[in-house]
């Protein structure tokens, strides 16, 4: 793809749009290991 390309503001578009979804699904599985973790130590702190 060239920069001069017609179809490459579409290009970015969607490039821009699957890098959020993978910043989110992530950030997501962060927050989950982090629960999980916190869990854990909660049981067996019990």
């Amino acid at each position: 793809m060239t920069p001069d390309d017609p179809n490459r503001p579409e290009f970015d578009r969607r490039r821009r749009s699957r890098a959020i979804v993978t910043a989110l699904l992530l950030g997501a599985m962060v927050l989950l290991f982090y629960f999980i973790s916190i869990a854990k130590m909660v049981v067996n702190a019990a």
